[in-house]
């Protein structure tokens, strides 16, 4: 069931938020600042090299060479496309101090910092904690 909800409760209770900015090819910094994407590309590398630690062997050094590459460019491209021609882009990328003070808005809602980092750095973390516990096993097995 829903229930209509009046303004000044919303507004009390800190539920209101201006719409996003619109986004379109003007604005490429994806709304997050870079330490962010630095902090997910160091952990999904962290996972390649976790691998790479347990499971050396000569016949897996292409396999994992390749695996680095292509984590590179996935974040290297974007962060190129994000500084292709800034005098066109509408907004800059959030500095570390603007992102925690304002924390970002998406469709839903306004979202503090802590909570936006919090799910974009949730799966890199789960992903670098799966290969520590497969590297623990495969070392006591």
């Amino acid at each position: 069931m829903s229930i209509r909800l009046k303004h000044d409760i919303l507004a009390a209770r800190n539920e209101i938020s201006a719409p996003p900015v619109p986004r379109a090819c003007e604005d490429r910094t994806f709304g997050l600042p870079p330490v962010l994407h630095f902090a997910s590309a160091a952990l999904y590398l962290g996972f390649v090299s976790v691998l790479w630690l347990a499971f050396a062997s000569p016949g897996l050094a292409v396999p994992y060479a390749i695996f680095v590459i292509f984590i590179a460019a996935f974040f290297a491209v974007p962060g190129l496309w994000a500084r292709m021609n800034p005098k066109e882009s509408r907004t800059q990328a959030l500095s570390w101090s603007q992102f925690v003070e304002n924390g970002i808005d998406t469709l839903n809602g306004r979202t503090s910092a802590g909570e936006a980092a919090t799910l974009v750095l949730l799966l890199p973390v789960l992903i670098f904690g799966w290969a520590l516990a497969v590297a623990t096993i495969a070392a006591l097995v």
